[in-house]
């Protein structure tokens, strides 16, 4: 049947969005892993506090490397790509008359065990409609390995660009954990299966990118050679990554986009106009919040 073998408790009217053969759902951290290791790239970890230019050209980040609390260290470039989630609001300290703002959506999610190694749990998955009696609005996600993700828990915390620029969460990004009870009280109402015989394996909790007017940041950054920014895309970053990779390959290497349509995006939509010094800036008004 339609309904998965995980979906055997209590539940309402369920109806059908997709059959399987147009639709799918990744890892996310099997997906990164993966494309980081095909790509060939050096992946250097650690954090950027700034960018180095001659005049407006970009020739280098600097950046603090992991484990390393005081030590700065240059690595040079030609061009860089600020893509570094609601933390590239940062980027208006390092590129003079830019404006990013952000909002941070911090949001607990947690993962089931499978309560039966020998077998996978049906892939398909289930969104939930608002629980008021657990103040939730699941998204059920089984993966590949057996186990099973939720998000959608609801009690989301919103974090303003002022504190995202100074790095709230982007180390520690802990779960709340009276929503990870509510929405481990709400899947084992409709799952017998787990209700009876799962275990929650982890808690955890992320930090969505939300630009003011639901739209990512994508362009070059203006009066700047060689910078780019590509950050703001709400919880469809991972899903939207390959495509937005692509697309700003071509802008980087071909001066344009030739996959996606980049001008709903421009990264300047929201800068003000300059009264004097450096040109090439472009005005813009916040279209108010849609969050």
């Amino acid at each position: 049947g339609l309904l998965p073998d995980w979906l055997d408790g209590n539940t309402g009217r369920i109806g059908v969005m997709g059959y399987g053969e147009d639709t799918a759902q990744v890892t996310p951290l099997e997906f990164t892993t993966k494309l980081a290791a095909a790509s060939g790239a050096t992946v250097v970890l650690g954090s950027a506090v700034g960018v180095n230019c001659d005049g407006d050209t970009v020739t280098g980040i600097r950046y603090q490397p992991r484990g390393s609390d005081d030590t700065t260290e240059v690595l040079p470039c030609t061009d860089v790509i600020v893509s570094a989630g609601p933390w590239s609001c940062i980027a208006e300290e390092w590129f003079e008359g830019t404006t990013f703002p952000m909002e941070g959506v911090k949001s607990t999610s947690i993962v089931w065990k499978n309560p039966d190694p020998s077998s996978i749990p049906t892939p398909r998955a289930l969104f939930c409609g608002e629980d008021d009696r657990f103040q939730t609005h699941l998204e059920v996600y089984p993966r590949p390995d057996g186990s099973i993700y939720l998000c959608g828990i609801g009690g989301s915390d919103y974090i303003p660009t002022e504190e995202l620029k100074l790095g709230a969460y982007r180390e520690v990004c802990e779960a709340k954990p009276e929503r990870v009870e509510a929405a481990s009280l709400a899947f084992k109402e409709m799952s017998r299966v787990y209700r009876e015989g799962g275990e929650l394996e982890k808690s955890q909790a992320c930090m969505r990118p939300c630009p003011p007017d639901a739209m990512p940041y994508m362009g070059k950054i203006p009066g700047y050679e060689g910078a780019y920014i590509n950050a703001g895309h709400n919880c469809w970053g991972i899903a939207w990554a390959p495509a937005c990779g692509k697309a700003m390959a071509e802008l980087v290497l071909d001066g344009h986009s030739s996959s996606v349509d980049l001008s709903p995006f421009d990264p300047a939509r929201f800068h003000r106009r300059a009264k004097g010094g450096r040109g090439r800036k472009k005005g813009g008004d916040s279209v108010g919040e849609q969050w």
